[in-house]
């Protein structure tokens, strides 16, 4: 650490000023050195807290050590040493991970939240006169016997001395008062010098070194009471009244919360909470608190005050806010730029390189791809093919067989339902012989149903195909199903696809297709339900689904469903042929009828079909 050191600015010779610091080898020597607490094993590695030493390193080490010794009490197996920081150091601490918790002014916690990632854990309750308070701010003063200065536009062309450029309540919150007052103190000023510490500060103005300076609001009356000034041989310019601030002391600026503690984002989390739960719950009479002068500390404050100073200002995070030109960009990161360069050009070469030598590996690839793609088409194409042909010999056996027994069936049923309804209309006939032939012709007509089933099954006529557009053969079929009683009770939702393709189809096949799945659909739901039909085109196909959310079909079953006679309804409440005509409706017209359900979640069938 430098303790004195010396600070100046290049703008219009301006002076420096050495920062007068009290030599304290003997104090870092302890501090490199701690001595275990208590309790604390002495392997046990010291948790570092960085304290901005404002007034200088002892009066850092008088002030905080004390609560350092009241961490370490409080919290077993830790022992906490503080490690004054000057404002060169601040940054730098954190960035080395030299500290694990830093104790700085608001304008540095700013910085350090934006770069190195640190969060507040809790803020300073400050000890005004025995009054607490969590807020503090800036004075500007000079010696009482300058009659020539009275408010600060009598600052313009005198000499000016502040703590330090990133000191908050030494120099920022009276930059940001002296600019809304119209004064550019690096303009304005005939010097302007950076004494290091408050009280350099109040020395450099009482020995007459400068015209005016400004530190942190209580300085003037902590020195006076330390004996070090008279408090008569000063004033305060620019004096505020601000009913609604805690502060007592006269003061020149706006008002700031406190100071933060900070955790770096190296340090844990369950640390941290252990360290901001002993600090909330300092008593402020003890040791700790009356070393500090302060009343203890409070839960994290708002800090949005710091922000809007150091935007104003341009400074700190909000340096280049709002200025994105190319000269900065080339000034800051000309080296990055540079890099980019020799690395575009690198890459450039060696492209050119790689393409060279891998164009004959793509062209080998392209081949080895299209002969593999050729035969992967062929084999699909062949298995397809072979599928298709047992398909179509199975249905066309199946088709012959029942269009030969539906046309045996078909003429007695016809006879015997004719004279059934001929009977019934006789006059002399009781009650009972009515009832029975009621019984005939129900049976027969269920009969008549299943030939007709059988005959639509065992159709072999070539489809009427057309252009269509499915969305309107939906909207036909859900219209057919509005006069149907058993949907009553169905919310039918329609979900059609905008410019759908359209397809080569027979009109009324391909309704039947649709009302056998929604009337199947709607049996699925005897208590009510939801049918939902929806149209989208993928892959030069249109997909139609029928979705309910009716008891769903077992996986057993499943691998039943398109079979001619199978069904899963109750006796004599289905042919069992509805699915399997469908099913041969849509291979007529070159696609695919696929279904998916899981028993008690509802099932959904999916028409594909070629689009034109």
């Amino acid at each position: 650490m430098i303790l004195n050191n010396s600070r100046g600015t290049t703008s219009r010779g301006r002076t420096s000023a050495t920062r007068p610091v009290p030599a304290i080898r003997t104090v870092f020597v302890l501090l490199l050195c701690p001595v275990p607490a208590l309790g604390v094993p002495e392997n046990s590695k010291p948790v570092r807290i960085g304290v901005l030493a404002k007034r200088g390193a002892e009066r850092c080490l008088e002030k905080w050590g004390p609560t350092a010794d009241y961490l370490t009490g409080e919290i077993p197996g830790c022992s906490f040493v503080i490690r004054p920081l000057d404002h060169d150091e601040v940054y730098s601490a954190a960035r080395q991970r030299e500290v694990d918790f830093i104790l700085a002014n608001p304008s540095y916690y700013v910085g350090l939240e934006r770069l190195y990632g640190a969060g507040r854990i809790v803020t300073l309750e400050s000890l005004y006169l025995g009054k607490p308070c969590k807020t503090y701010a800036g004075v500007i003063f000079c010696k009482s016997d300058r009659q020539d200065i009275r408010g600060l536009s009598d600052l313009q062309g005198k000499t000016f001395a502040a703590v330090d450029e990133r000191s908050l309540g030494g120099w920022q919150m009276a930059w940001r008062e002296l600019k809304q007052h119209g004064i550019d103190p690096y303009r304005d000023f005939s010097d302007l010098r950076f004494a290091g510490t408050h009280d350099a500060v109040v020395h450099a103005v009482g020995d007459g070194k400068v015209d005016a300076g400004t530190v942190r609001a209580d300085t003037l009356e902590r020195m006076a009471l330390e004996g070090k000034i008279r408090l008569e041989d000063f004033r305060v310019i620019g004096a505020r009244g601000d009913e609604e601030s805690c502060v007592p002391f006269p003061h020149s600026t706006g008002i700031y919360p406190e100071w933060p503690l900070a955790k770096l984002r190296s340090t844990s989390d369950a640390l941290a909470q252990k360290v901001a739960v002993a600090l909330m719950r300092m008593s402020p009479e003890s040791l700790a608190a009356e070393a500090a002068r302060c009343a203890g500390w409070v839960i994290p404050q708002n800090y949005q005050p710091v922000h809007e100073c150091l935007e104003e200002l341009r400074i700190g995070p909000y340096e280049d806010y709002g200025k994105v030109t190319l000269g900065v960009v080339v000034r800051r990161y000309w080296s990055w730029l540079v890099g980019v360069m020799v690395l575009l050009v690198l890459a450039g070469a060696l492209s050119v390189y790689v393409t060279r030598l891998n164009r004959r590996l793509r062209r080998t690839l392209s081949r080895f791809r299209q002969e593999l793609a050729e035969r992967k088409r062929a084999e699909e194409a062949l298995q397809k093919s072979e599928q298709l042909r047992a398909e179509a010999e199975k249905m066309t056996a199946i088709g012959r067989l029942a269009a030969g027994v539906a046309h045996e069936i078909n003429n007695p049923l016809t006879g015997v339902l004719t004279f059934a309804h001929l009977l019934r209309e006789k006059e002399n006939m009781d009650q009972q012989d009515k009832q029975d032939l009621d019984l005939v012709i129900n049976e027969t007509t269920r009969a008549a149903e299943i030939v007709r089933g059988l005959l639509d099954f065992a159709r072999e006529g070539p489809a009427a195909k057309e252009p269509l557009d499915l969305n309107d053969v939906i909207r036909q079929t859900i219209r057919l199903l509005g006069n149907q009683n058993a949907f009553q009770q169905i919310m039918v939702v329609e979900d059609l696809a905008e410019n759908l393709p359209k397809v080569d189809g027979d009109m009324n096949q391909l309704q039947q297709v649709l009302l056998n799945l929604s009337l199947n659909a709607c049996e699925a739901m005897p208590d009510g339900g939801t049918l939902l039909i929806s149209t989208s085109a993928e892959d030069a196909k249109v997909l139609v689904k029928v979705t309910d959310t009716g008891c769903g079909i077992s996986s057993e079953q499943l691998d039943q469903i398109f079979e001619p006679f199978f069904s899963t309804k109750p006796v004599g409440k289905g042919t069992g042929l509805g699915l399997s005509v469908s099913y041969g409706i849509v291979q007529q017209h070159g696609g695919a009828l696929e279904v998916e359900s899981e028993e008690g979640n509802g099932t959904t069938f999916t028409v594909v079909l070629p689009t034109v």
